[in-house]
């Protein structure tokens, strides 16, 4: 968000009730809500409209915790709740939100965030591996449905655990702080990198220059 702000891009942030944000500025505003049920989403999306000011843009970062083990270890109910959890709710988000970027009339831009377990089996992750890789088949397939709108729908996958201060301690190179993660979807919202999974690992490179690449 903050990277976003500096950028001169103004942000609507969605956040669960009580939770800490920035207080609001013309250039920040705060709607609560989240989009667990069919119904929350509907609110969210009649919130964000009552602004009167239609984003062009959608950072959709949603997910929970995760408690280690075996799929073949857990009982069926573990994997639907990890489900319920990490992949429902960025659906009824799209459902709810992507008519509100289609209404523009202009280029809109939908991006979902998604993990490294998507790319391969991770031993005792297996929910979320396979909550990750259901996730990335929901961003291509809306990515199809939303061609003939002008929102262009990519998910942005950061290739390694974030930085984060509860585990500096083991944190290995290839972990990117949130403020580099953040840097690059900012870069992503501005033009770089159009395909439909974006991929951040900064063992390589960080994302094409904004504009550098045909749109």
């Amino acid at each position: 968000m903050s990277a976003l702000l500096a950028r001169g891009r103004p942000v609507i942030a969605v956040t669960p009730p009580g939770t800490p944000v920035p207080p609001p500025s013309p250039a920040l505003q705060v709607v609560h809500g989240d989009t667990a049920t069919e119904t929350a989403a509907a609110a969210l999306a009649n919130a964000v409209r009552l602004l009167r000011r239609p984003p062009d843009a959608v950072v959709a970062v949603i997910g929970a915790g995760f408690t280690p083990g075996r799929l073949v270890d857990e009982p069926a109910a573990t994997l639907q709740r990890k489900l319920d959890e990490d992949l429902f709710p960025h659906l009824l988000a799209a459902r709810h939100l992507l008519p509100l970027l289609a209404e523009r009339g202009a280029p809109a831009h939908w991006v979902l965030f998604g993990g490294p377990s998507a790319d391969a089996p991770w031993a005792g992750y297996g929910q979320l591996s396979v909550a990750q890789a259901a996730l990335r088949m929901l961003a291509r397939v809306l990515r199809e449905e939303m061609l003939a709108t002008g929102v262009r729908v990519q998910q942005f996958t950061v290739c390694a655990p974030l930085r984060t201060a509860d585990k500096q301690h083991c944190a290995g190179a290839a972990w990117p702080s949130p403020d580099e993660v953040a840097l690059q979807v900012a870069d992503l919202l501005a033009g770089a990198g159009t395909e439909p999974v974006v991929r951040y690992d900064r063992r390589r490179r960080a994302l094409p220059a904004p504009n550098s690449v045909t749109r």
